[in-house]
Parts: structure tokens; sequence; C-alpha cells
């Protein structure tokens, strides 16, 4: 069973850390790729993709896209050299 108590206090933390420009999930899920590439480069993702970046801190759903994104990445090729 849910705690209606900290449901309501997650949500105020996001409220309060609500910017004047926010990515949706269709916006990030549109440079996901992108920015994992990013990543596996050892980029600044945070200076180069920062909205993705921010979305990604806030909404557990295309965080959770973005990790099994990268889970796939770090396993290797999906077809190896023959």
């Amino acid at each position: 069973m849910a705690n209606p108590m900290r449901s309501f206090k997650r949500l105020l933390a996001m409220v309060a850390h609500t910017d004047e420009v926010e990515y949706s999930c269709e916006q990030a899920h549109r440079v996901l790729d992108e920015y994992a590439d990013c990543v596996m480069r050892g980029e600044d993702v945070t200076a180069m993709l920062p909205l993705v970046h921010k979305h990604l801190e806030m909404c557990p759903d295309c965080r959770e896209e973005y990790e099994a994104l990268m889970r796939i990445v770090r396993s290797g090729p999906l077809h190896p050299a023959r």
C-alpha cells in the first residue's frame, strides 16, 4: 500500500525543482540514444544535454528507460563481428 504522505512529499519536491524550461518525456526519448552515447564516450552530459539530464533526475519512468538502454549498450554489440 502506498504511503500518501510520502507520495505528497515527493510531489512537493518535484514541484520545488521545476524549472522554467523542461523537457517532456517525449522530448527526452527523442535524444536518449544520443545521451547514452555521450555517457559512453565519457562526455559531460550535464553540460551537453542539461534538459535531458534534469528530466532523467525527475522522471522515474524515463530514468528506468535510460538505465535499460545503458544495460544494453554496456553489454556490447548485438551482432558480434564474424
